[in-house]
């Protein structure tokens, strides 16, 4: 009975009718969606460049992490060190603000095979 009285609701001409809901929010998309409403209002367009700019990035991000990092194994290889050993001497890390040289620290760390 409480779904039916919802779904009878519906047709009640505060959403349907002139001047309804219904009319009134399918109008079109929002303000600032569209290219020409985006020139019309210039203080979105700096929100709308920053947020594509961290999607791009954190797209990358994902990506990278997807193809190179040791967790995620593509060739389906057995022996867990064929994977493993593509950073031997390389940085795993995105960024190195430390500025640590990587080409040589895996020469003085111990092999545990």
């Amino acid at each position: 009975m409480f779904i039916s009285r919802i779904l009878n609701a519906v047709d009640h001409p505060y959403i349907t009718g002139k001047g309804g809901r219904k009319a009134n929010n399918g109008v079109g998309s929002m303000q600032g969606l569209t290219i020409k409403s985006l020139k019309h209002h210039v203080a979105l367009q700096p929100l709308f460049a920053i947020i594509g700019a961290g999607m791009i990035f954190v797209g990358s991000y994902v990506f990278r992490l997807a193809t190179k990092t040791t967790d995620i194994n593509w060739s389906k290889d057995k022996n867990p060190a064929g994977p493993m050993s593509y950073y031997e001497n390389r940085q795993f890390q995105f960024l190195n603000p430390s500025g640590a040289d990587y080409s040589k620290m895996s020469d003085v760390r111990p092999k545990y095979e």
